[in-house]
């Protein structure tokens, strides 16, 4: 059920009529029953995987709670770790694992072989997967007591808005919600409906014109293009994803907000950032800070030695790298990401105040730097193997290719969109009192020039969501 598709807006219209009109007890099962129903519709073979993940968080969860020996809490814990990560790595990864196996044997002249099992990849696992161990890993360090309720609970993991591609919630947010007893609140039927539009704006009309004039054309067969045309597509990809996943958040949150529950926000306008830690508490924020508490923080984070830290930044977003899917892209680009925020942490900053101080053309500097390095590492995680991003890559500085793509009217108009989106996110964060001040009618005129502009501008061929493959 897609989140830009008539049928999904039936839904959520039947759903929330529905769950305003039944008693405060039966909300939370209310909300598990029609998350299923939402998840069936994708493929209802794989809801006994949620229901395992599910049932194990929870009982673990409570189990450490009840231990007082640390030893029996630990054995726990690995207990729900192992179950979850397993079941990801066996749909997500044994493929992979199994046929890099394979290739290392046989370059050590071994004959070996294997079948590939061509596993089905659960939609979301990844998701409800890492939202699920939140609630034992939170009991574990004491960030959390446990929950009472099973269907508060199992409503927490399946909640439809964020089950397919997040935002990732811990356990203890949503659950002190589901608590609570809610009224209906005009306010947040107002605000949840402004998110749905702006993330469907963004995802159907910015995102999937983009795609289907510029990015998938070029990153297709990049040898073909022109230089230029090459450079305006990694710039087209970077907006694209941003376009097609912040989109996504927005009508996820949207849709958790007419329910009277709320859920993180993902996006910061990320680039608006001038180096690569800042750009990870913008990008995905729901994700870098999982990676951050869960793996980074345990690791040791940054209370040890240059070295050591060195190799726990590289580690975790290697680890990163490889979440977001089984191919050596994903870990390249990972781990890309990893020695740019070493080189920020220990280099860069230090040597650009150094050369340039700390002034307009320092941010500018250090803006044009960041940026030019993230769209170059998005070549690895678009491209479909190593010869394609090789190809794309040499092509930015020595094409031989002659196409170009002359990229419609709506096409520029989605760029202009963009910079729009970012230009309001600038003045957001420090320009505060001139955004609050924007007369109602203003924003009555451009939300309705997004319907507009929506109805008209919606490119014939739409695509999935980019994070749905994760």
């Amino acid at each position: 059920m897609n989140f830009i598709s008539i049928t999904y807006f039936i839904f959520l219209l039947g759903g929330f009529f529905l769950y305003w009109h039944l008693p405060a007890r039966y909300k939370s099962g209310f909300l598990l029953l029609i998350s299923c129903l939402f998840y069936a519709y994708w493929d209802w073979r794989f809801l006994g995987l949620i229901a395992v993940s599910t049932v194990v968080s929870f009982y673990c969860g409570n189990r450490i709670s009840r231990e007082v020996l640390p030893k029996k809490k630990t054995i726990w814990l690995l207990c729900s770790i192992v179950i979850n990560i397993g079941l990801l790595g066996y749909f997500k990864y044994f493929d992979f694992f199994i046929s890099n196996v394979v290739a290392i044997l046989t370059s050590l002249g071994l004959n070996v072989s294997a079948v590939p099992m061509h596993l089905i990849l659960p939609i979301g696992i990844s998701f409800y997967i890492f939202q699920s161990i939140t609630y034992p890993l939170d009991i574990y360090a004491r960030r959390m007591s446990p929950g009472e309720s099973f269907i508060d609970f199992a409503a927490y993991v399946t909640f439809f808005p964020k089950l397919i591609a997040g935002p990732i919630v811990r356990a203890k947010d949503f659950l002190d919600q589901l608590r609570l007893k809610k009224s209906f609140s005009y306010e947040d039927l107002q605000e949840g409906s402004i998110r749905i539009l702006t993330g469907f704006f963004k995802k159907a009309v910015i995102a999937d014109t983009l795609a289907g004039q510029l990015v998938t054309p070029v990153f297709s067969s990049p040898g073909n293009y022109t230089a230029a045309t090459i450079w305006l597509a990694m710039v087209g990809y970077a907006i694209q994803i941003y376009a097609d996943f912040s989109g996504y958040s927005n009508i996820a949150i949207g849709s958790a907000r007419i329910f009277g529950l709320r859920i993180n926000e993902n996006f910061a306008f990320p680039y608006l950032s001038t180096n690569f830690s800042d750009f990870w508490r913008r990008w995905h924020v729901t994700m870098s800070t999982f990676f951050r508490d869960y793996i980074y923080i345990p690791l040791g984070g940054n209370r040890c030695s240059r070295s050591r830290v060195f190799v726990n930044l590289f580690v975790t977003m290697l680890l990163c790298g490889l979440w977001h899917g089984a191919a050596w892209t994903f870990v390249v680009w990972g781990g890309i990401h990893g020695l740019l925020l070493i080189a920020n942490r220990f280099v860069l900053r230090l040597q650009l105040e150094r050369w340039i101080g700390k002034g307009v053309l320092s941010i500018g500097l250090a803006w044009i730097v960041t940026q030019l390095c993230i769209c170059l590492a998005w070549i690895f995680f678009r491209s479909e193997n190593f010869e394609n991003a090789t190809t794309f890559l040499y092509g930015l500085f020595a094409a031989r290719g002659s196409e170009i793509v002359c990229l419609s009217w709506q096409g520029w108009a989605c760029i202009a969109f963009f910079m729009i989106d970012h230009i309001y996110g600038w003045l957001t964060e420090h320009k505060e009192k001139m955004t609050q001040a924007i007369p109602l009618s203003y924003r009555a005129f451009v939300y309705t020039a997004m319907v507009i502009i929506a109805y008209y501008g919606v490119p014939a061929q739409k695509s999935q969501f980019i994070y749905f493959q994760f």
